[in-house]
């Protein structure tokens, strides 16, 4: 498979406006997109069993991202204590080079923190696990040297 773009990461969602004022407002992603997805094309699509709605959120390096809420309820998953704890259960990463910053921003929001705080998880990476008002967990990390991580493509 050749992609033509950075894919993007879908979250299903019982209630779109609270959790999107979490990631726009907390967060600080911007809304690209915010449609209404007739039933008849929801159902063909195989993507939910009526209508839904679909914003798109991109973060100010291009990150892409989407909250999907179907006309009718998704079904309740149990909820989990941690991210790997549910298979199929879906976390999403922002990769900042500002964890401090983005930490106190979220303890001034009343975001529920997971890990114990921000994690050395090794030298030069740490991690902040915070889930968002519908319990989705949130993974913000910071490395030292990104390039590490992943390298900036040349030419």
């Amino acid at each position: 498979m050749r992609t033509v773009a950075p894919y993007e990461v879908g979250i299903t969602v019982a209630d779109l406006d609270r959790v999107l004022d979490f990631y726009v407002r907390v967060l600080r992603l911007r809304v690209l997109s915010d449609v209404r997805v007739p039933a008849e094309i929801g159902r063909r699509t195989g993507l939910a069993p009526g209508a839904y709605r679909v914003v798109r959120l991109e973060s100010p390096s291009g990150d892409r991202f989407k909250l999907a809420q179907p006309a009718a309820p998704p079904a309740e998953a149990p909820p989990a204590a941690v991210a790997m704890q549910r298979r199929g259960g879906p976390y999403v990463t922002f990769i900042v080079d500002d964890l401090d910053q983005v930490q106190a921003r979220l303890a001034a929001a009343g975001v529920p923190v997971r890990s114990q705080g921000a994690v050395e998880v090794r030298p030069g990476l740490r991690l902040l696990l915070v889930t968002d008002p519908e319990g989705n967990f949130v993974e913000i990390v910071q490395y030292d040297d990104v390039t590490s991580y992943r390298p900036i493509p040349q030419g």
